[in-house]
């Protein structure tokens, strides 16, 4: 970005000094006068020009200055977002501990997190910075959803409610609660990148290796399925794209 704005900023001076030379050969003929006093008559319009290179450079850099600050503090939510949304795990689960604990506190702290990672990740400006935060988000989200179905089963009212007593200060809070399982559950909108896969294209040209029998019993379940990766076999085959 930085040598093409260079390659502007060079163009136009140089069709700015060829513009000053045409205008001073022509004022030269039209007055009668020589060269130099062509030259002489244009100096007023090379002030004006001077002037107009001056703020399109001006205008140039602060344009570029701008764009490199907005992807720098782009970059600086990014970084803090990642750390933040690490944060929010790790601790949740005391780094390893299943089920995380039926600590009040410690599922605030998980669900405050993931809202302040959220609102970091509103504020990330370039596409390819939110790309990561987007790769990175599910994959903590997967954690996070894989841990919450492992213990499904110990989630009972006891978990949440410490001394059974509804309100009881010391019971898990129903709002983190709230925050944690909505982030554990698949992004509405989210484009699922397996949406684009063939995956008949993947069988046929061998992404399975022939000792993984298993497989091939699976997929031989769906009938009009295996056919079509049957006849793809065949014809690559034939073509000499896929071994026997």
């Amino acid at each position: 970005m930085k040598r093409m704005d260079k390659n502007v900023e060079k163009g136009l001076v140089i069709g700015i000094a060829g513009t000053l030379a045409v205008v001073a050969l022509g004022l030269a003929a039209f007055t009668g006068t020589t060269v130099l006093g062509g030259i002489q008559a244009a100096g007023s319009v090379a002030i004006a020009f001077s002037a107009i290179i001056a703020y399109r450079l001006y205008q140039s850099s602060l344009s570029r200055q701008e764009k490199e600050d907005r992807r720098a503090e782009s970059e600086a939510f990014l970084e803090e977002a990642v750390r933040v949304l690490s944060r929010a795990y790790d601790p949740f689960t005391r780094f390893g501990e299943d089920p995380p604990r039926n600590d009040r506190l410690l599922w605030l702290s998980a669900a405050r997190m993931i809202l302040r990672y959220q609102d970091m990740r509103e504020r990330i400006t370039e596409v390819d910075h939110q790309a990561i935060a987007d790769e990175h988000e599910e994959y903590v989200r997967f954690k996070f959803y894989s841990l919450l179905d492992a213990c499904k089963d110990q989630f009972d009212v006891q978990y949440f409610l410490l001394n059974g007593r509804p309100h009881d200060g010391e019971s898990v809070a129903r709002n983190s609660v709230a925050v944690v399982f909505d982030f554990a559950k698949w992004r509405e909108g989210m484009e699922d990148p397996l949406d684009k896969v063939d995956d008949i294209e993947l069988f046929a040209r061998g992404a399975v290796p022939i000792d993984f029998l298993g497989v091939e019993n699976y997929l031989g379940h769906y009938q009009e399925y295996w056919a079509e990766i049957q006849r793809r076999k065949a014809a690559y085959r034939e073509e000499g794209a896929v071994g026997t």
